[in-house]
């Protein structure tokens, strides 16, 4: 586990993320680096660089990058996204906070490895969570190699991919933790900058007019 100083108020005591810890494995602290560093050149080079979220690069100064490897298992998982939710709870709401659970690539038992299985266990559990810790206050977004909104749901099949899917592709299957106050904040700043209410069609369209190459070329590079 690795994690970035925040500006929060100090954590609040979590009696659900507690409760839970009882019966959980000891999460082992990740010294993988590189799943971190990974998590981090998508973030400037997608996120941030592609514009496609309002609020990314304020938030940035307190992200928090919590990982979980083949060492975790679904209740250090729980216990993980709990901690945060209620972190975020906390959190002052003048500024943005934020928190990414990267499952790292030998985490395979989360069933994590294809997007569909991935949207039906770590998010739906993700969602959970939340939910029942902070009502609406904390939403899950998730990003996976393999999202696809598409009609075709085969994980696999690089011919059913589309510009779009990019929105939520990442390196690592990742589950992000964001507050609904700061979704809010950031797309009545940006509908006033740019005109325009949804943010998902520009990004759309800003992903197809870069096309599949050169999106699969910006993806490669921020693997290898």
């Amino acid at each position: 586990m690795l994690r970035a100083v925040t500006a929060c108020a100090p954590r609040p005591p979590c009696r659900a993320a507690a409760q839970i810890g009882e019966r959980a494995p000891r999460i082992r602290a990740t010294s993988t680096r590189g799943v971190i560093e990974r998590t981090r050149r998508w973030l400037d080079a997608f996120v941030v660089g592609m514009d496609l979220c309002p609020f990314a690069r304020a938030s940035l100064p307190t992200l928090v990058i919590e990982t979980c490897d083949a060492a975790s298992s679904f209740d250090a998982f729980d216990v993980i996204i709990a901690r945060e939710t209620c972190r975020l709870t906390a959190c002052a709401k003048d500024a943005p906070a934020t928190t990414l659970v990267v499952l790292e690539d030998d985490a395979r038992w989360l069933g994590a490895d294809g997007w569909t299985a991935f949207m039906d266990g770590p998010v739906a559990r993700a969602e959970e969570t939340c939910e029942r810790l902070s009502g609406e206050e904390v939403m899950v977004v998730p990003f996976h190699p393999h999202a696809t909104w598409s009609d075709d749901d085969d994980d696999d099949d690089d011919m059913a991919e589309e510009p779009g899917d990019y929105t939520s592709r990442s390196p690592s299957p990742t589950v992000h933790l964001l507050r609904k106050c700061d979704v809010d904040n950031a797309e009545t700043t940006w509908y006033r900058a740019q005109g325009r209410e949804d943010i998902r069609e520009r990004n759309v369209e800003y992903l197809r007019a870069m096309g599949l190459a050169s999106l699969r070329d910006a993806m490669r590079r921020v693997v290898e």
